[in-house]
C-alpha cells in the first residue's frame, strides 16, 4: 500500500529531512514515532501529496504519487486517501453533517447516508450532527475531523497526532477506533505521532 525509498525534503528556510524507507502492506497497520521537530507532519504531507519530495519515491496502492500532475495528485488523494490533520480542517458554517457530506460527495459525486449516520454514531456526534462546527466542544471537533479523514472509506488512512491532547482513556479509545475504521473500509492505517503511548498498540513501527 506505502512504499517510499530515499525520501527527502529541504524548506526553504533551511531545515532538511531524510526519512526511514517504508513498506507497508494493504490492510496493515504502521505507527511512525517521533519527537517534535524531527519532521512527522513533513512526512505525512509528502505521503498525501501536500509537499513534493525533494528526492525519493512514493508509491501508494501501486501509484507513483510523485509523478501526477497536480490535477490528478488532488483527484487521487481524494479518492485513496484519508488524511487526519493534527489542526481540524472543517467549514465552520456548516453543520456536522454538511460537512460530512460535502467530503462524501468529493471527489465520487455521490452521498452514502446510511454510512453517514452509522459514523457519526460510533464517534459519539449522533447528538450534534445539526450543529454548526463552532457549537462543538474540542473534542467534538477532533471527533469530526476523524470523521472527515474516513467518510469516503480510503483506501489509506493518515493521521498526525490524534492523540495528543487526549486522556489516557480516550487515548486508547480513539486509537481503538481507527484500527476499527480501518478494517471495516479494509483500509491501511498509518499513524505518525510523539505520543509514546501509542507504541504498545501497535506491532509495526517505525522511529524517527
Amino acid at each position: 500500500m506505502i512504499t517510499t525509498k530515499g525520501l527527502s525534503f529541504d524548506y526553504p528556510e533551511g531545515d532538511s529531512f531524510a526519512f526511514p524507507d517504508i513498506a507497508l502492506e494493504e490492510k496493515k497497520h504502521l505507527l511512525i514515532l517521533g519527537p517534535s521537530g524531527i519532521g512527522k507532519t513533513t512526512l505525512l504531507h509528502l505521503l498525501c501529496g501536500l509537499l513534493p519530495p525533494k528526492s525519493g519515491e512514493i508509491y501508494i496502492d501501486g501509484t507513483d504519487v510523485t509523478a501526477l500532475n497536480r490535477k490528478a495528485l488532488d483527484l487521487f488523494r481524494g479518492q485513496n486517501i484519508g488524511v487526519i490533520f493534527q489542526h481540524y480542517h472543517y467549514i465552520k458554517s456548516l453543520t456536522v453533517e454538511e460537512n460530512l457530506k460535502l467530503r462524501q460527495l468529493f471527489p465520487k459525486g455521490e452521498e452514502d447516508q446510511v454510512r453517514r449516520l452509522a459514523l457519526v454514531d460510533r464517534l459519539g456526534l449522533k447528538n450534534v450532527l445539526n450543529h454548526k462546527v463552532g457549537q462543538l466542544s474540542q473534542g467534538q471537533k477532533q471527533r469530526l475531523a476523524i470523521g472527515l479523514g474516513l467518510i469516503h472509506r480510503p483506501k489509506l488512512i493518515l493521521a498526525d497526532e490524534p492523540t495528543s491532547n487526549l486522556d489516557d482513556e480516550n487515548c486508547a479509545a480513539v486509537i481503538s477506533l481507527l484500527k476499527e475504521e480501518a478494517e471495516l473500509c479494509g483500509s491501511s492505517l498509518t499513524i505518525i505521532t510523539h505520543d509514546q503511548r501509542v507504541k504498545e498498540l501497535f506491532k509495526n513501527h517505525i522511529v524517527l
